[in-house]
């Protein structure tokens, strides 16, 4: 069974500055076993970036992070593979 892990206090130095110099208002850092998923919202969109440095991310744990945190907002998302890194931003309904 998979589970995302809130790490995001772990982050919080990284989280705050960011917050500070960008348009994004919604941070969060979790993992999914050796993965880490880092899940900004900005006013209008979702940015999710799934990373291992591992190996590949499989298509069992991107489909886990898009039911997890997109729900039904998924059917929009656009995901871009990029070795063991996956982007996907979405639109907020």
């Amino acid at each position: 069974m998979m589970n995302l892990i809130d790490v995001t206090n772990s982050y919080a130095r990284e989280i705050s500055k960011e917050l500070r110099v960008s348009p994004v208002h919604f941070i969060k850092v979790y993992t999914l076993g050796n993965s880490v998923v880092v899940h900004k919202k900005k006013q209008d969109a979702h940015e999710i970036v799934i990373s291992n440095k591992l190996r590949e991310i499989t298509d069992k744990e991107l489909n886990f992070v898009l039911d997890t945190i997109l729900g039904t907002d998924q059917n929009q998302a656009v995901i871009s593979k990029a070795g063991k890194v996956i982007e996907i931003e979405s639109a907020i309904k």
